[in-house]
């Protein structure tokens, strides 16, 4: 019997045998991956252009193809311009991530951070692996054929502490996890959205904030934005709640505490206290698939 199409949701599909791989003890296929970086892009980033979510069965033929003038033409023009690419790293050896090729998933992100007017931009890549750095050989693969593809000199790589899996399938999940927050952490300085402050009760939650950018040591660049206004955030999905406001649904704070010496220690650092149980993640990604099924089964919502 044919798999049937469940929804599509901008660039992604679900067929109906996808949200079966989010039942606990299950290993989470590409199709979830690439359905919440879709989720991630649109949603949360609002289309940001400055950041890019590569799909995995993309990075699959980008680590194991030989042709590079094709993988090329296959990359988004604009690749090179980007500040952040969200890169997921699959240690399978068949070109396509589907049918379960491969037993382990982690997370690549390129970083190009500018060094100031006329330098080059500094290219770094980050990785996050909840498996003992398992799949650190495959990142380096991928690295260095972006490199190629990229034209790319003198990267480096740095190899994060970050929350370790207790089994051998959580994989695909802290990789949505580690996504998730990294993507948030770089919401919050790209796009905050105008919110009343307490001084000022009347000001429009519609109004944005001016669009002139201003740089931060993080080598990115922020919205310029009051001081002394507050930011609203919807939470994370996946946030754990906090002792005190146990079910709140926004999080809130003012651009005074994005200083540019926190951001440069903190903006990387995954720590558990960060992450919420994967069970816990993979029943709220089943709510997520299942709330957004039900707004639009057919073409694209």
């Amino acid at each position: 019997m044919a798999d049937s199409i469940l929804f599509s949701y901008h660039d992604s599909t679900l067929f109906a045998s996808d949200p079966l791989t989010l039942h606990d003890g299950k290993w989470l296929n590409d199709a979830i991956l690439s359905f919440y970086f879709e989720y991630l892009a649109n949603e949360v980033l609002r289309g940001d252009s400055t950041i890019l979510f590569l799909k995995p069965a993309l990075v699959q033929c980008l680590r194991l193809q030989q042709d590079l003038p094709s993988l090329r033409s296959a990359l988004p023009p604009d690749m090179h311009t980007k500040h952040i690419i969200f890169i997921p790293i699959n240690d399978g050896d068949d070109v396509f991530v589907q049918g379960g090729s491969g037993s382990h998933w982690s997370l690549l992100v390129c970083s190009r951070t500018t060094r100031g007017a006329g330098q080059t931009a500094a290219v770094t890549f980050h990785y996050f692996d909840s498996a003992a750095n398992a799949n650190y050989h495959v990142a380096l693969a991928t690295k260095a054929k972006l490199e190629m593809l990229l034209a790319e000199k003198n990267t480096q790589i740095i190899t994060h502490s970050c929350p370790q899996q207790e089994n051998g399938y959580d994989c695909g999940v802290f990789v949505i996890l580690f996504a998730d927050i990294l993507a948030r952490r770089y919401a919050d300085l790209r796009l905050p959205p105008r919110q009343p402050s307490p001084e000022n009760g009347t000001r429009s939650a519609a109004v944005q904030y001016n669009t002139a950018l201003m740089p931060v040591a993080a080598g990115y660049t922020m919205l310029a934005a009051p001081s002394n206004d507050v930011i609203r955030r919807v939470m994370s999905p996946f946030a754990v709640p906090a002792i005190d406001a146990p079910m709140a649904k926004y999080r809130e704070f003012r651009p005074a505490m994005l200083q540019t010496a926190v951001i440069k220690r903190t903006f990387w650092w995954i720590d558990y206290g960060d992450l919420c149980n994967p069970n816990k993640a993979r029943r709220t990604l089943r709510q997520l698939i299942d709330e957004l099924c039900a707004k639009k089964r057919s073409p694209l919502i």
